[in-house]
């Protein structure tokens, strides 16, 4: 099946309050799953998957918090029954993506908790600051009794302050080093300036200290709560870009590729099959007698089936860019003499097959053979740089691998021809008339 909103049933116990709360953010999983439903029964659920009636089926642990707990993480199981690579390569994507949906969510509640748990936090802070400005009053009119009595209370106040932080402490941290500011102390700190704030001469400049560390604290609060909880948890996205290139879908990626195959082929088998044809009706008898020479006659077959096999890829090249709508951002010249040299190349090809085989059944076996080679070693489905280096010299041997390298360069990255293209093919072109001019001349020499 083509990989559409996939239907999928969800295996979880209806027992556990974790199991089906995860079932319910998998079911609101975006566009594509179509969720039918939570099935208690992981077997009932493989026979619908066996049948063909779903695509997939989730099963969440029956115990995923004791798994928790025993410090291991719960694994989510996804049975599909797809076998193509690539659809199950795009499965095992949305899977990941799903769970660390999930995970995130889940954070993203707890942050929230932390969040409102701090305005409890905030408060005894203010308090702080209060009894801190007290303090300091007190000081300033020599009423010990009064400061004693505030010094303990503020110290108790802190002493709460520490105690409540204890749940937001960690996400403090982290906003610390994601907004590169170190403000506040942590309130286990704040306690030791409490206490440490004895008489002496340097007493009022360490009530001013501390109040100063109780508003930054504060402040600090301030902007934890500020920011989102879906940012403190995700903090960070990522955005690619290509250079020289524009955003390209999966058609546009592969139209040169297609084009190429397509021009190579239909070249290598028109000129497959000229010779053969002709000598099952007797032609070359006519070309022994005739004051025609081989390569005048190999000449004309070139300029005849370019002829046909140009205006073939111009149609194609025009259906390409006004019909599919195929960005094109280089040299139109370039892109016309890549096309020229293939079929040049393609065509040579083509006569050597037709001088050398016996049938036309033995000439399109062969163009089918080097067709199949294209498709698969020429970088059209699988990039070269992932092949075996003995498959690449197969891989480089072909005209289809530089046509379509060059190709997707030029009209993709607006490049010039390269130079390894240019001799590749200039090479090829030499070689083959080279080869199908010496058995062109075996055939038309007289006996």
């Amino acid at each position: 099946t083509s990989l559409g909103p996939l239907k999928t049933v969800v295996v979880a116990n209806p027992d556990t309050e974790l199991g089906a709360e995860i079932a319910e953010r998998i079911k609101a999983f975006g566009n594509s799953i179509d969720f039918q439903e939570i099935q208690p029964d992981e077997l009932t659920a493989l026979g619908q998957l066996r049948a063909e009636e779903i695509d997939l089926v989730v099963t969440i642990p029956p115990e995923p918090a004791e798994i928790i707990r025993a410090g291991e993480s719960a694994v989510v199981k996804v049975t599909h029954n797809q076998l193509d690579p690539f659809e199950q390569a795009t499965i095992a994507l949305l899977s990941r993506s799903a769970i660390d949906t999930v995970n995130r969510s889940i954070l993203e509640e707890l942050v929230i908790q932390g969040q409102n748990e701090s305005s409890t936090v905030e408060i005894l802070l203010a308090d702080a600051g209060t009894t801190a400005s007290l303090l300091k009053d007190a000081r300033a009119t020599g009423n010990v009794a009064e400061e004693q009595r505030l010094r303990a209370q503020l110290s108790d106040q802190v002493a709460g302050v520490n105690t409540a932080s204890e749940s937001v402490r960690g996400a403090m941290r982290t906003l610390e080093r994601l907004t590169g500011q170190s403000r506040s102390e942590t309130s286990g700190q704040l306690v030791n300036a409490v206490e440490g704030s004895g008489t002496g001469t340097d007493d009022e400049a360490s009530i001013e200290e501390l109040e100063t560390e109780l508003e930054e604290a504060r402040a600090s609060l301030a902007e934890f709560r500020s920011i989102p909880a879906q940012v403190l948890v995700s903090p960070f996205e990522s955005s690619t870009t290509v250079t020289d290139a524009p955003p390209l879908a999966i058609t546009d990626f592969y139209a040169p590729g297609a084009m190429v195959l397509l021009l190579q082929h239909l070249a290598i088998t028109f000129a497959a099959l000229s010779f053969v044809r002709e000598r099952a009706l007797g032609t070359p008898e006519l070309f022994t007698v005739s004051p025609i020479r081989p390569i005048e006659v190999l000449i004309g077959k070139y300029i005849g089936f370019f002829l046909v096999s140009i205006v073939i890829g111009a149609s194609l090249s025009a259906l390409m860019f006004w019909g599919l709508r195929i960005p094109f951002e280089g040299s139109l010249a370039a892109y016309a003499a890549v096309l020229v040299m293939l079929l040049v190349v393609s065509l040579g090809i083509g006569f050597v097959i037709s001088a050398a085989v016996g049938s036309d059944i033995q000439a399109v076996n062969i163009a089918m053979i080097i067709l199949l080679l294209s498709l698969f070693f020429s970088g059209f489905f699988i990039s070269i740089d992932r092949l075996q280096p003995g498959v690449r010299a197969v891989s480089w041997g072909l005209p289809a691998t530089h046509a379509i390298d060059s190709l997707r360069d030029v009209m993709f990255r607006g490049a010039g021809i390269d130079t390894r293209t240019l001799l590749a093919l200039l090479t090829g072109i030499g070689g083959t008339f080279a080869v199908a001019w010496r058995l062109t001349s075996r055939r038309l020499a007289p006996h």
